[in-house]
């Protein structure tokens, strides 16, 4: 279902626009499971209409993840939507399938899927060669048929199991190629954020989008697309509170609601705390399953799954830190701290500072509560409404005023705009939000992302904390960010003290545009 996209549709419309008219431009598109990124992609790509524009799509998480099942993937995909502009065609599964619509479109295309073939009949397949020739079809396609591409990669990390040098020899060809765009998409934030930054070939060659939980007016619009039936506003009000705006776990939630709903021809408040807790931990809940899978695939590699889970159930009742979860486990800080850094990789938990965390609230809730003993259907409405009580406890307890996702797309987007590595910075109990070097040059961020104007306080604040540091002898450049603008006082004062203004959008702000 798609609802409320249509800010990050409109941008993607705008690059289409600017890609047909000659500019090269790739996207890499961010969010949390099920939040909505496939969707959007695919939306994209069923209302854009433009014979200019090939637009082929592959969810990396459904093909062979190998350079074998890469490259027959790339190429169907291709050849497929080259064939479709002309005329209708049935998807080529089999490669012979591929050969026959491929010999529709010329020699060029023939000779590439006979090459392919030749080379995936071997008995050891040269690799890096086969990507080579993956990639280069791409352009040669566009050249012949006066076209541009805008090639969609989802999931996009999972590139990183094929192959340790897939995205060295990608960049290599792919960065030369005036008519082909990349827009890809991920979910493991870690992965992908490591994938893009700039220690790594792509640093730089991507706009960055990040796509977020809806706000409460696009909630509200889908419990009504979803519900059979208008709701209470009392219900959509705890609907909303208790999903977060996070469209999956809403359109599972009302689906719950709707068959008790069809049962008694009526909802009350109880009804939907006990829909939401069902929906949470029976085990036909589809947010239940959902966790249950999440858990599988992201330990799915590890040996001894007993201690991660034991690990995520310390974690899911309070955040912690190395030295209290081996204190905890009863087992030495190197060992621990290596579980903790392959959990990292999984995107199931985060580190803030020295702290360890589960990215997702809910799914903490989850795991502490299965942990406990708690699963298949609740008999009980009192427990629900109890559980729910302990939910939006956990919730109001890690709320922050910026999102984890969000902190980390501000980070990447100053990194590639001041070309400098960021990083947190506590030292001396002072904190602030980001801090680089350049040189001699020390740069320091304050962000603050919240619906109200940001003060000359706040600023004040920011340069006495500076004053108070280590860095109050040192060259500096001190950058604000405010996600809702300045007063006309925290103008006048920032230009008085050299401190640079940014809006939300990294755009520098000046006592001109108040």
């Amino acid at each position: 279902m798609f609802i409320n996209r249509t800010h990050e549709l409109a941008i993607l419309k705008q690059h289409s626009r600017s890609i047909s008219s000659g500019s090269r431009i790739n996207i890499a598109l961010f969010g949390l499971r099920r939040i909505g990124k496939t969707e959007l992609l695919l939306q994209f790509k069923n209302t854009t209409h433009d014979n200019n524009i090939l637009i082929p799509y592959i969810n990396l998480q459904k093909i062979i993840p190998d350079i074998e099942g890469f490259a027959k993937a790339y190429s169907k995909e291709l050849i497929y939507e080259t064939i479709r502009q002309k005329e209708q065609a049935d998807y080529p599964y089999e490669m012979e399938d591929l050969l026959i619509l491929a010999s529709k479109l010329g020699d060029m295309e023939t000779h590439h899927v006979r090459t392919l073939i030749s080379i995936l009949k071997q008995h050891e397949i040269a690799t890096e060669e086969l990507l080579e020739l993956t990639f280069a079809f791409a352009q040669k396609l566009a050249e012949k048929h006066d076209k541009k591409i805008i090639f969609m990669l989802d999931e996009f990390q999972e590139l990183l199991q094929v192959h340790s040098w897939f995205l060295q020899v990608m960049r290599s060809i792919t960065e030369k190629q005036k008519d082909v765009n990349y827009w890809i998409s991920g979910s493991v934030f870690s992965v992908f954020n490591e994938m893009l930054n700039y220690k790594n070939p792509f640093f730089g060659q991507f706009t960055r989008m990040t796509l977020e939980n809806f706000d409460k007016e696009s909630t509200y619009e889908l419990i009504d697309s979803t519900l059979p039936f208008k709701p209470a506003q009392n219900h959509k009000d705890k609907i909303y509170k208790f999903t977060n705006g996070q469209p999956y776990y809403t359109v599972a939630v009302c689906r719950k609601i709707s068959e008790q709903y069809a049962l008694d021809s009526s909802i009350n408040t109880p009804q939907v705390n006990f829909c939401i807790m069902n929906e949470i931990f029976a085990d036909t809940g589809s947010i239940n399953e959902h966790f249950e899978y999440i858990l599988d695939v992201s330990l799915a590699k590890f040996k001894n799954k007993d201690r991660y889970k034991t690990i995520l159930f310390l974690l899911s009742q309070d955040p912690a830190t190395l030295a209290a979860i081996a204190r905890h486990i009863k087992k030495p800080t190197g060992e621990i701290s290596n579980y903790l850094k392959a959990l990292l990789r999984t995107d199931l938990i985060f580190r803030k500072d020295s702290t360890y965390h589960i990215r997702n609230p809910l799914f903490a809730f989850w795991v502490n509560n299965k942990y406990l003993g708690l699963g298949t259907e609740l008999t009980s409405g009192k427990a629900a409404e109890h559980l729910l009580a302990n939910l939006e406890e956990k919730y109001q307890r890690v709320s922050t005023e910026l999102g984890i996702a969000k902190e980390f797309e501000i980070k990447y987007k100053l990194e590639a705009l001041y070309n400098i590595k960021l990083e947190k910075y506590l030292k001396d109990n002072i904190e602030f939000d980001l801090v680089g070097t350049d040189g001699n040059t020390a740069y320091i961020f304050e962000i603050k992302w919240r619906n109200k104007k940001t003060s000359y306080k706040d600023i004040d604040n920011l340069i006495q904390k500076i004053n108070s540091s280590e860095f109050r002898t040192q060259k500096k450049q001190v950058i604000f960010i405010s996600r809702s603008g300045y007063t006309k006082s925290a103008l006048e004062f920032a230009g008085q003290h050299e401190v640079k203004l940014l809006n939300r959008h990294m755009e520098k702000v000046t006592i001109q545009d108040s």
